[in-house]
This record gives structure tokens, C-alpha cells and sequence, in this order.
């Protein structure tokens, strides 16, 4: 029986020990939130005790930690997971700046023993999963250009209906503070760069458009478009904007040999000969896709899919398209080795 812990008891942290309780073979045996009554209502939820801080919990005997506090506040908890010896699981974005992720890349590496993964669940979605599997084929042929337009609405005096998770929920202040979150465009993106990087090889540089429309002056930007250019020569785009209240997926590739695009979960093949191809999917298990993953990992000394290097290559994306949208110009990604 793996024994989990959970630091950060709000909107992910509780999907997380949610989703851990409905699986065989773990139990969520502890959890922190910095305010008590979160911990307390999920504790009492899946059964597990509540520890009065970051460090209490890992006190506890646990074998792997699940860390969903603010994305700011993730460095210090993920080096001091890591140097616990518990395997680490570590919600997107890894951090707000490459430096930072790169010191948890590091803590990491000092731990090669141990199992580290980042959530970015899209890559367990049935529909991208199958994605990769039609562009990893022979009949694709090189990628020429990707592009996500995933259009979200997010206003800090409203719930706000979350499809992923089918359910409503606050959200926080720090999401909408430039200095702490950055907005969208880095870590809300940072799924889509993720998933570009996943089916179209690295990104060399970018150029964002963007700005705040809709939220208050002083506000991280809530609308915008970064252009991509891929080491190999392609061409991408991804935006995902918090102003549009009308929300649609729409991910895609077009490569040297055929066109696969994700619309809302249904799939649309078509190759230089022959008709359209249209796959649905009965449900989106990702979550529970995901978290098995993990967990498999850790039983059969796996490495997992979504590394920590992975994540620092998602922020180096991230930072570089943040720059790119308060300097107006062309910003190349730091290379990650």
C-alpha cells in the first residue's frame, strides 16, 4: 500500500486526494492546507490525518507527496520533499521562474532514486493520447505546425465552471497577481507548450500579443497569442485566454502527411488521399489515467512520462513567452540540457 501525502488543500490538492482515494492500492494518510478548515473537510473526506504544517506532514511515514500549493511556493516544499526521500508529485506550473525550476530539477537529480512527475494531465486525455500515437506513426511525417486555442473565463467576483473537473469553484487572489502567477500566459499556456513540445519537438523562440482587457488595470494579462517557432523548423501558436465565455478546445497538427485536430474531445483525421476520419471517445478518464500512471511508476521503478526536466521545459517556454508579451519583441527559450 503506497502511503500519500497532500500539501496544498484547495481546487487541485482535493482532485488530487480525491482521485488517490478511488484507486486501489494507496490511501491519502495525510494532508496540510496553510488555513486548517480545508485540510480538516478533506481529511475527514478521504480519511486521512491533518498535519499543522509543510514539515509536520513530512514527519509522517509516507512514501509520496503531492504538492498543489500556489505555484510560487513551490521550490522550497519540492527540495525539501525530495531530500525526505518521498517520490514527488508536483502540479503544474513547476514554478514562476526558470531559476527556480531549475534548482527542483537539481533536488531531483540528487535523488535519482526517487520518482518525480509534473501534472499535466492533457497528455492522459484519450483524445491527445491518440493524437500522439497518429503523429508518432510513419504515415505524419514531420510536423509543420501546431497550434491549441483552448478559451477559458476566469473573473475574481465569480464562480467560475471548470469542465475538466465538472464542477464550480473560487478562484484565488494570487491567480490574478502579475508579481505571483503571470497570468495565463504562463501557467494556464504552459499546459499547451507541454503538449506542442509532446508532438512537435522543442520550441526555439517566441513572440507573444496580448494584454488585460477585461480584468482590473494592474491585473495579469487575460487575453493572448504566442507564436512558436520549433527547432526543427515549424511553425506554432497557442492561446488561451481567460476572456472568452464561450468555451471551445481546439488543438492541432498538421504535418508532412496528414491533419489531426482535437475539437472538444472529438478527433479529425485526414491524410493527402482518402476521406475524413472522425474518432469520439466514450469518457475522459484522465485524472484517474494519470495518477495510476504515477503510482505505477513508483511500484515498477519506471521512469515517468511527464519528468521534471519536462516541466522546466515548459516554464522556460512560459518565461520566454511572458517576456516576450511586456518586451514586444522575439524572446529565444532558455535551453534546458
Amino acid at each position: 500500500m503506497i502511503k500519500a501525502g497532500i500539501i496544498g488543500c484547495g481546487l487541485m490538492g482535493t482532485l488530487h486526494a480525491r482521485t488517490l482515494h478511488s484507486l486501489p492500492g494507496v490511501t491519502v494518510a495525510a494532508v496540510h492546507n496553510r488555513s486548517r478548515d480545508k485540510a480538516e473537510r478533506l481529511a475527514a473526506e478521504v480519511g486521512a490525518a491533518v498535519c499543522g504544517s509543510w514539515q509536520e506532514l513530512l514527519e509522517q511515514e509516507l512514501d509520496a507527496v503531492w504538492v498543489a500549493t500556489p505555484d510560487h511556493l513551490h521550490v522550497e516544499i519540492a527540495e525539501a520533499v525530495l531530500a525526505s526521500g518521498r517520490h514527488l508529485f508536483l502540479e503544474k506550473a513547476i514554478a514562476t521562474s526558470y531559476e527556480d525550476g531549475l534548482r527542483i530539477v537539481e533536488a531531483g537529480e540528487r535523488r535519482p532514486e526517487l520518482k518525480a512527475m509534473v501534472g499535466y494531465p492533457l497528455r492522459f486525455d484519450p483524445a491527445f493520447r491518440r493524437m500522439k500515437e497518429i503523429l508518432s506513426g510513419q504515415a505524419a511525417g514531420r510536423p509543420l505546425q501546431g497550434w491549441s486555442m483552448r478559451t477559458h473565463y476566469l473573473d475574481p467576483g465569480q464562480q467560475v465552471f471548470d469542465k475538466y473537473r465538472n464542477h464550480y469553484y473560487d478562484t484565488p487572489d494570487w491567480y490574478f497577481d502579475d508579481e505571483r502567477a503571470k497570468g495565463p500566459i504562463y501557467s494556464h499556456g504552459s499546459h499547451d507548450y507541454d503538449l506542442l513540445r509532446w508532438y512537435c519537438g522543442e520550441v526555439e523562440s517566441v513572440f507573444a500579443y496580448g494584454g488585460t482587457y477585461l480584468l482590473p488595470p494592474g491585473s495579469v494579462a487575460d487575453g493572448f497569442t504566442v507564436a512558436l517557432r520549433f527547432a526543427s523548423g515549424g511553425v506554432g501558436s497557442v492561446s488561451t485566454p481567460w476572456i472568452t465565455r464561450v468555451e471551445q478546445d481546439m488543438t492541432g497538427v498538421a504535418s508532412e502527411g496528414l491533419t489531426v485536430l482535437n475539437q472538444d474531445g472529438e478527433l479529425r483525421v485526414k491524410g493527402a488521399d482518402g476521406p475524413e476520419e472522425r474518432i469520439t471517445f466514450a469518457e475522459n478518464d484522465m485524472w484517474k489515467q494519470m495518477h495510476s500512471h504515477f503510482l505505477s511508476c513508483i511500484r515498477e521503478d519506471r521512469t515517468p512520462l511527464i519528468t521534471l526536466n519536462d516541466g522546466l521545459r515548459a516554464i522556460a517556454v512560459s518565461e520566454a513567452a511572458y517576456r516576450s508579451l511586456k518586451e514586444r519583441r522575439e524572446v529565444f527559450v532558455q535551453p534546458v540540457s
